[in-house]
């Protein structure tokens, strides 16, 4: 899988808008998981890219203008390669996981009410 020419591709794609990721990481999190989503010939991981694609594109700012989304794209697409793309991605994956977990836990039912012993 050529990285570097799909970096470039979806740095294409997103500077189209004016917008920025929080941070260079979550670039790099937005690039690998379009790739994986698209190249991936394992359907779970398809689906998975997928969904962490959609929650970096979330991480998205809208104040920040297209030059300096390609400027975190670009920067991203040179520490991206076939050796690196991997475990970048299980990292990208596992911050997603993290913030679904954090959700969820908020969303959990409550421990019931101590109850006094009876005398």
């Amino acid at each position: 899988m050529n990285f570097v020419r799909l970096a470039l591709a979806t740095a294409l794609v997103i500077s189209s808008g004016a917008a920025v990721a929080q941070t260079a990481t979550d670039a790099g999190c937005l690039m690998l998981s379009s790739a994986f989503a698209q190249k991936s010939a394992d359907e779970q991981v398809k689906k998975i890219a997928e969904t962490a694609y959609y929650f970096y594109l979330g991480r998205v700012l809208d104040r920040t203008t297209a030059p300096q989304m390609k400027a975190l794209l670009d920067q991203q697409s040179k520490v991206i390669n076939d050796a690196t793309a991997t475990t970048m991605m299980k990292n990208c994956v596992q911050t997603l996981q993290n913030r679904s977990d954090l959700v969820q836990s908020l969303s959990a039912p409550a421990p019931p009410p101590a109850t006094k012993p009876k005398q």
